[in-house]
């Protein structure tokens, strides 16, 4: 297998200041699983074998964090299931030492929020999507091509915890995923067939651990088991100055280890001389942070920034009483009193090994970690990889500025050049692109060189398209965009969307007009209604003050004769009263009810305009072309989406077994060893 001849100028630049500053101190890479980008750092040791061949380097399996969890109800009496991450029903899926993504594929959720901020009306769409909101929420926010083991059961477990024969199928299904969505992107037959080889043989790794192990054997286990095989996958043969470890055994603290290095920082929150600086040091640093970890406050009195791993039982805070050592590895609280606080790592040691044991570890919460590896080791990092080491800086600049400094190797930082030395494979390699990508990139296939060439644009021209959808607010305006951008005629589409809209708003004017003449029939009414009841008024009163006074009259009237004379009085008033109050009443009443006839029939015609035929057609038509293209919007902010984050984030961290499966000549991993650059960070 051929060898890079050339070290971009960073890598040496990086190498010559750890002659000076940091001779013989080994590097240690430490990653969750082999399945994923761990296994990358092989880079690494490529480019020590040409610059720096003595130096040593460990690689470790992390098992002392707990195992991914989902509060989704996941419907299996399995205690371990893949599942994808979406932002519904998996949107609480924290993965840990179990992921693995397909080729191109990423951790990348398009999330409701995302949609919304590129005025995608997700809700609206969740409304009238075949299967509802749940069905858009799992069809359309879900990270293409990633699939993490999560454990199923109530109580949570430790990666060194988790026998490989419980996780065995979940695995097994996971690979044969991963493996068979990855060789659908490649075109041609030659390469897959390569490939299917390489799939086969990481697959068989697996199978041969099954076969042999007992049933004490750990996910752990087979991780440490694996990482030399993947380094000889990538390197072309095993690795000098090498070795394998996992975070258990190198944070176990006992009588024996407590002295180590690693461990000074927990002295610090020991020591009554340093305990206050560094308390303060570590809540200054995350209080405030957005990060959303907690102050030490938050974990009880006394507690300090790490955790005892406790093989079988858990992982749990530390607290430390003035009598006592505490220990809350839930659901369970272990109590152990003491006749005096614990002030120095020794007694610390002896009081953890005689209650708890010698195989335990000590492990730094996220911001303390790095600070643990990074006082004896110089830790490798993938760009992007670990998002503390911020908080961490802060601690440490706190705690020097009060007088405790801590002697610290700095962090190497490596930015792989993945998708830009793609080119460097065989000239025949052709790349079935998954569907966003074929959007993005406007093909289906596509020769792994063109790929390398023009992702980076395609990339930059994905951002641009989230950015102009953001800028289109009105339907026409999208019609009008999709137009230029799809095969679909929506020219035709935005001719259909301006006839209905033309009706609807014909009809809307013929309905205002009805409205006016609606408004002036109710304030004729209104006019009538008042005449009458002023009419109405003055009959009554009438009544009152002219006829009612008469029939009293008549009525103790001494005489017939005077009697008759009233009686004729008042039947000459009654007949006035017709005239002037009767007749006129009887013509209020008839305009009304004529009034109210015409309002009737113009509500009647307002309605047919409103919601006839025609205008439920043109209703729905509307409702029909903005549903379509408010869903071809979602797609093509998707498809950018997915585009932009997927290749963005995979041109730092791919994973690791891509690149033998595309090139099994390792030509891909060599111009990628060659064109990878590193830094220092300091702690």
């Amino acid at each position: 297998m051929p060898s890079p001849t050339a070290t971009d100028s960073s890598v040496l630049a990086v190498l010559e200041t750890l002659r000076k500053c940091s001779p013989d101190v080994p590097f240690l890479a430490l990653g969750q699983t082999v399945f994923w980008d761990e296994p990358d750092k092989a880079v690494w040791r490529r480019l020590l074998d040409l610059n720096m061949p003595g130096a040593k380097m460990i690689a470790g399996v992390h098992d002392t964090d707990y195992f991914a969890k989902t509060s989704a109800h996941v419907g299996t009496d399995q205690k371990f299931i893949a599942l994808p991450h979406d932002d519904g029903k998996t949107r609480d899926l924290w993965s840990a030492a179990g992921e693995m993504s397909s080729l191109f594929g990423s951790e990348s959720v398009p999330t409701r929020a995302m949609y919304l901020s590129k005025n995608v009306p997700f809700d609206w769409l969740g409304k009238c999507y075949p299967g509802g909101k749940n069905a858009l929420y799992a069809d359309k926010t879900q990270a293409w091509g990633w699939r993490g083991i999560v454990h199923t059961e109530s109580h949570s477990l430790i990666a060194n915890d988790i026998p490989i024969r419980d996780i065995q199928a979940a695995l097994l299904d996971q690979l044969d995923w991963s493996f068979s969505e990855s060789l659908a992107c490649l075109a041609d037959e030659g390469s897959r067939a390569q490939a299917r080889q390489v799939a086969a043989a990481v697959r068989g790794w697996v199978l041969e651990y099954l076969e042999t192990c007992s049933d004490t054997c750990r996910l752990s286990d087979l991780y440490e088991t694996l990482l030399p095989r993947f380094y000889h996958l990538l390197l072309g043969t095993y690795p000098t100055n090498f070795q394998t470890t996992s975070s258990l055994s190198l944070f176990r603290f006992n009588q024996e280890t407590f002295a180590k290095p690693r461990f000074g920082l927990i002295g610090c929150f020991l020591d009554p001389q340093t305990r206050p600086i560094a308390r303060a040091a570590y809540d200054k640093a995350v209080g405030g942070s957005g990060s959303g970890i907690y102050t030490l406050e938050a974990f009880g009195n006394g507690a300090i920034p790490f955790d005892l791993v406790i093989p079988g039982v858990g992982r749990g805070t530390i607290r430390l009483a003035p009598a006592a050592l505490i220990v809350e590895t839930t659901p369970v609280e272990t109590f152990v009193p003491l006749s005096t606080r614990i002030t120095t790592l020794e007694q610390l040691a002896a009081v953890v090994e005689e209650r708890f044991g010698s195989e335990v570890a000590l492990v730094g919460k996220a911001v303390t970690l790095a600070d643990m590896i990074a006082s004896e080791f110089l830790v490798v990092f993938h760009e992007t990889a670990s998002g503390y080491t911020s908080l961490t800086q802060a601690m440490n600049a706190h705690m020097a500025k009060n007088g405790v400094p801590l002697a610290l190797h700095p962090i190497v930082r490596l930015s792989y050049p993945t998708w830009d030395t793609l080119a460097a494979v065989l000239p025949e390699t052709r790349l079935r692109l998954p569907a966003h990508l074929a959007a993005s990139f406007g093909v289906e296939t596509i020769s792994a060189q063109d790929f390398s060439r023009d992702w980076r644009e395609i990339v930059a021209s994905s951002q641009f398209l989230l950015k102009q959808s953001r800028e289109l607010p009105s339907l026409r305006a999208l019609l009008s965009y999709l137009e230029g951008r799809d095969t679909f005629c929506w020219c035709d589409r935005l001719g259909e969307y301006e006839a209905a809209l033309k009706v609807l708003s014909t009809n809307a004017r013929h309905s205002e007009t009805l409205r006016g003449r609606i408004e002036e029939h109710r304030e004729e009414m209104l006019v009538w209604r008042n005449d009458r009841a002023e009419l109405e008024r003055r009959k009554g009163e009438d009544w009152r003050n002219n006829l009612m006074p008469l029939i009293a009259r008549r009525d103790a009237a001494p005489t017939s004769k005077e009697a008759s004379d009233y009686q004729k009085q008042l039947e000459r008033e009654i007949a006035a009263r017709t005239i002037t109050f009767d007749e006129p009443i009887e013509t209020c009443r008839e305009r009304i009810a004529a009034t109210r006839f015409l309002l009737g029939e113009f509500q009647r015609h307002r309605r047919e305009l409103e919601r006839g035929p025609e205008a439920l057609e043109a209703r729905s038509l509307i409702a029909e072309i903005t549903r379509e293209a408010q869903m071809a919007r979602l797609e093509l902010v998707r498809s950018a989406f997915l585009t932009v984050e997927s290749l963005e984030h995979t041109q730092l961290r791919p994973t690791s077994w891509w690149l033998p499966l595309v090139d099994s000549t390792g030509t891909w991993f060599d111009a990628m060893a060659a064109g990878t650059k590193a830094r220092l960070e300091e702690l």
